[in-house]
């Protein structure tokens, strides 16, 4: 895959999108569960589109100020 000019894929694992966020696992596990992250699942495992986590950290962002 190609990364972004952000440096990430189109299609994040959330040991990536983790990272990307600076937040623990069980964070992001719960994030998605509940919907406020959005993904999908392969199989066992979720994947999260890089638009999806960009247009969360700029919602996150503006929930803040």
């Amino acid at each position: 895959m190609f990364e972004n000019e952000d440096g990430l894929y189109p299609i994040l694992t959330v040991e990536e999108a983790r990272e990307y966020l600076s937040i623990g696992r069980n964070t992001i596990l719960k994030l998605l569960h509940h919907g406020a992250l959005k993904g999908f699942k392969v199989g066992r495992q979720w994947r999260i589109r890089r638009e999806d986590l960009i247009e969360f950290t700029r919602t996150m962002n503006t929930d803040i100020s």
